[in-house]
């Protein structure tokens, strides 16, 4: 009897210095239309392929224009730009020290200058530099941000703070500055005077509950939760529906271990339209991270994912993480679901293929697992596994040739001692036996059994297979002989060890392994039971064998040579 398988950060300022460099207008110098025309059409097609990003062309064109204008420092410029992109700080520098050799006046190679000098750790340069261009433009915002900037890298705290207090006094209270002010008083141990200035961002804007949150997370961060919890509550009380205090309020429930109103209060911040679902597959995720948690509260967090999907019920992201909860609690058809509208966005994310072929195997769903198989096999035609999927459920379909064609593929660019050789090996077996090439068939349950020699299922269907071809049955009956030693009750084995003692006339050995089948068949199984009365008709117990045929016709799935068998009252092959 045959075994069923299935049941058993600088490139983006780098970018950003190019662009607000590029607005400037050309030096008279840059001679753009010059009378030397190889000059002219090398520098447009620089400047074209600088300008769609093909930096690497771009750097070649610059190069000839450099070889006919070695003193033009707007060409340096642009070779220092695409070096910084390249993030090969070595080069950029060079690049822009020759270009201040030729021009240390014009403000945006000093800008750039300034930026490279600071990435390359030389402090003091990039201090010099930003320095120049803010006394020669006192009013320009970011040369007093990138001034303050290569404190901070240089760790000189007190000195990107005096800068801070410069911009403030000079343009006014800014949120970004006060923010930086507070990081810095906070690393300097100066609690009061962080405290200060995010006081002073709300007693300048009363009316905004933005800066307020932003004071009660500081409050959260120091650990001085009594007056978060205040603040957070003083925004409910105006604004009841709002998220992100109900967050914040959960996250000072949580440090008072006070999980009631944690939970509580995550479950208004959930259903706040307010706060992004990003922010809150965050908390999610976060929360699967600590096993405890999730092991004593999982259905406080399932009902959070609940929450999630019913504000939600359309974005990636939120699918993904509702469909591990789902998978969790077992529902694996409401977590296919939940996949399939991933995938509809979200086409180019493997792990939630696999996922849900997992799933279509769960669910015995064949016409479903070949359809995402060939959905998945479009945007990733070189992984194996899909070709296994595909070919496995064309094979559960009887859809022999597409299984062989995807099979042979698939364990072809399969890598060496891959763990899915075994599974590989044992469908390709069985798909060359339904296509009658049995030679094949049985090469690859040899070569399986090579690598898995315990592999009970296929020595049971390979000596099921020989017996029925009445081909090497010696070698059969080892084999199967092995799968009853290792599971004595198992019905499957039994009856396919007595066939093969049947298929070698050894009538009596093979009626008392029958027998032990059919003691051990919690399933009724047809086949076994026709088996038994074929042995007992060769153990000369006609009336018996008859009866049991009998029994097969109300159990069904009997043989075509069953009618046969019960009219003529013998054996018929």
């Amino acid at each position: 009897m045959i075994l069923n398988f299935y049941k058993s950060g600088i490139l983006g300022l780098a970018l950003t210095i190019c662009s607000f460099a590029y607005g400037q207008e050309l030096d008279p110098d840059v001679a753009v239309f010059d009378e030397d025309i190889n000059y002219t059409y090398n520098f447009f097609e620089a400047d074209k392929n600088f300008i769609e990003e093909n930096f690497e062309l771009s750097e070649s064109y610059y190069q000839l224009c450099l070889n006919a204008k070695p003193d033009n420092p707007f060409l340096y410029y642009r070779l220092a730009s695409i070096a910084l992109q390249r993030h090969d700080l070595n080069l950029a520098e060079s690049y822009i020290d020759k270009c201040l050799e030729f021009d240390d006046k014009n403000e945006w190679y000093l800008y750039m200058a300034g930026n490279i000098y600071m990435y390359a750790s030389k402090f003091d340069k990039a201090e010099k530099i930003f320095t120049k261009l803010i006394e020669r433009k006192p009013n320009e915002f970011d040369f007093y941000a990138c001034l303050s900037d290569v404190y901070l890298r240089a760790d000189n705290l007190k000195k990107a703070l005096s800068v801070y207090n410069q911009i403030e006094k000079k343009f006014g209270l800014d949120e970004s500055i006060s923010i930086q002010k507070k990081n810095i008083y906070l690393k300097l141990k100066k609690k009061k005077n962080a405290e200060a200035e995010l006081l002073k961002l709300v007693n300048a804007n009363p009316e905004e509950e933005h800066f307020k949150l932003i004071l009660a997370d500081f409050y959260v961060q120091i650990n001085e939760i009594d007056k978060a919890i205040s603040i957070y509550k003083s925004i409910l009380k105006s604004n009841p529906n709002d998220g992100f205090s109900h967050l914040g309020l959960a996250g000072c429930y949580q440090y008072l271990k006070d999980l009631e109103n944690f939970f509580a209060e995550l479950n208004a911040g959930f259903a706040s339209t307010r706060v992004p679902c990003s922010a809150k597959v965050e908390i999610l995720v976060d929360m699967t991270r600590d096993q405890n948690l999730i092991k004593e509260h999982f259905e406080q967090i399932f009902n959070l994912a609940e929450i999630l999907i019913q504000y939600h019920p359309d974005d990636a992201d939120a699918n993904t993480i509702y469909a591990d909860f789902q998978m969790n609690k077992g529902n694996i058809y409401i977590a296919k679901l939940a996949l399939q509208k991933v995938i509809e966005t979200r086409k180019d994310k493997y792990g939630i293929w696999e996922q849900l072929l997992q799933i279509d195997y769960q669910l015995a769903d064949w016409n479903s697992m070949i359809k995402h198989s060939n959905e998945a096999l479009e945007n990733f035609p070189n992984i194996p596994v899909l070709y296994f999927f595909n070919g496995i459920s064309s094979f559960q379909l009887s859809r022999y040739e597409q299984a062989k064609k995807s099979l042979d593929f698939g364990y072809k660019i399969l890598p060496k001692n891959d763990m899915l050789e075994r599974d590989y090996l044992t469908f390709l077996g069985e798909v060359y036996y339904k296509l009658d090439d049995k030679a094949t068939a049985y090469s690859y349950f040899d070569k399986l059994l090579v690598v898995d020699p315990d592999n009970l299922m296929v020595m049971n269907n390979y000596s099921y297979y020989l017996s029925l071809d009445r081909t090497d049955l010696p070698k059969a009956k080892s084999m199967s002989f092995k799968t009853i030693q290792k599971e004595p009750e198992n019905a499957t084995y039994l009856d396919t060890y007595a066939w093969i003692l049947f298929e070698m006339h050894q009538y009596s050995e093979a009626l008392k392994y029958i027998q032990k089948a059919v003691d051990f068949d919690s399933t009724r199984s047809g086949v076994i039971i026709e088996h038994y009365g074929d042995i007992l008709y060769f153990n000369d117990d006609t009336e018996g064998a008859i009866e049991q045929w009998k029994r097969v016709k109300t159990i069904g799935n009997g043989s075509d040579k069953l009618d046969e068998k019960i009219a003529a009252g013998k054996y018929i092959e």
